[in-house]
């Protein structure tokens, strides 16, 4: 794990650096450095739990040993300020942006242009890049559902007989994506976004250390929807009302989900991980989690950074059971940080009830207390739609999307904003 004290085995630093000067002897003109293997795929396929840049301080190392050979680096430098930084020193030749350059094919024009704020950032998800292609054997990219087909998929532009009023019901990134989608096509898309902020759950999801991308991403919408000129409503609740007098000639539903809640009775606080993630600092100095899925244990890895100490309740054999990141790497680092990070797992146990004192589990047939000063849950997700019915009582066309129509994640809230958008009125 990243900053673990650790002995290398097989192909260690010094060997790497003695293969790279028999490579040099042997005509090299450059090389590309890396770390890991697939006995290690988070250092080799880095997630958004490794840091930025990961690859620089073995790179410099490298570059010290053989100063006359150009390096090119790679692992997570879509930051500029560390790629520039990294080429100054001569640490690097080249910075390698594969990722980054799904997430956006115009990254380097747009820095070479000073405008690094409309760069759409990777969020390190790996969902559609290397997650796809370990499942799939097909690439793509969570946060551009063009990538690798913009041929197959250029947007149809609306015309004057084609162009829709298309009001969006919900500002999480489907919605968002399917306004900015709209827009390029030359629709005219109208947000209502209930709470003060776009963003959605994507907010809460952002708030650990390593997640610090994911609000980037609702920057760069909110900065693209401007951009666009989209009619953007805040603090905007849609009921029936409005949806008569909207004039739209169709609607998107992206009002999201509800978290999935756990009665456990009367005792220390019950909190829903959303609500956790927002306000960690008032969770207490000792705090369970009821399920280990993906939302449980990043809110517990980054709870242990704070050092509170946590405890994970899992119903199922082990935590990341159920809705666990596709990409392996993801998945593997996310599991090991639970461990390395001094979070304790309670697997295979029941959640019974709240006392004054924790949680009452149930193990084995037997109750046992887990102290706590708040009790999390963080059981899942259920779809948020009970607009569809007021929309079909106006007779107007409309769609579910994102969150809305099925609980998933990012990449598949954003894919489905775009597919549906992409297709309205061709």
């Amino acid at each position: 794990m990243p900053g673990e004290t650790f002995t290398e085995m097989g192909r260690d630093m010094d060997e790497g650096i003695e293969a790279a000067r028999l490579l040099v002897s042997y005509g090299y003109e450059a090389l590309d450095v890396d770390v890991g293997s697939y006995d290690s795929w988070y250092w080799s396929h880095p997630p958004m739990y490794q840091a930025k840049g990961l690859y620089v301080p073995y790179a410099r190392q490298l570059h010290e040993a053989c100063p006359e050979i150009p390096l090119i680096v790679a692992g997570r430098m879509d930051d500029p300020d560390l790629a520039a930084a990294a080429t100054a020193d001569g640490t690097a030749t080249l910075v390698s942006l594969a990722r980054p350059t799904l997430a956006d094919p115009e990254i380097v024009n747009k820095l070479q242009r000073g405008r690094r704020d409309l760069v759409r950032p990777c969020i390190s998800c790996q969902e559609g890049c290397i997650g796809r292609i370990e499942k799939c054997s097909s690439l793509r990219c969570a946060v551009n559902p063009l990538a690798a087909r913009e041929l197959e998929r250029p947007l149809p532009q609306a015309t004057d007989r084609t162009r829709m009023r298309v009001l969006i019901v919900g500002g999480g990134v489907a919605g968002m994506e399917a306004a900015r989608v709209l827009a390029e096509r030359g629709h005219l898309p109208v947000l209502h976004e209930a709470s003060e902020r776009l963003g959605g759950v994507v907010i809460a999801g952002g708030q650990p250390s390593f997640k610090e991308d994911d609000l980037a991403l609702i920057a760069w919408y909110e900065r693209q929807l401007a951009e666009l000129g989209v009619e953007v409503h805040l603090g905007s609740r849609v009921d029936a009302e409005l949806i008569r007098r909207s004039g739209a000639d169709h609607v998107l539903i992206a009002t999201g989900s509800t978290p999935r809640l756990l009665d456990l009775g009367e005792g220390v606080p019950v909190v829903e991980a959303t609500d956790a993630l927002l306000d960690q600092d008032s969770l207490g100095e000792r705090v369970v989690i009821v399920g280990g899925g993906t939302s449980g244990c990043e809110l517990a890895i980054s709870l242990r950074e704070r050092g509170i100490e946590v405890t994970i309740v899992e119903a199922l054999a082990d935590v990341l059971k159920k809705n666990a990141p596709t990409c392996m790497a993801n998945h593997a680092m996310l599991h090991d940080l639970v461990a390395y990070r001094g979070v304790e797992v309670l697997a295979g146990v029941r959640a019974e009830h709240v006392t004054d004192a924790g949680l009452l589990v149930s193990v084995d047939g037997e109750e046992r207390l887990v102290p706590a000063q708040t009790v999390v849950t963080a059981i899942g997700y259920k779809p948020r739609h009970e607009l569809e019915a007021e929309v079909k009582a106006a007779g107007i066309p409309y769609h579910v999307i994102g969150d809305a129509r099925r609980c998933a994640n990012i990449m598949y809230a954003i894919w489905d904003g775009f597919e549906v958008a992409s297709q309205l009125a061709k």
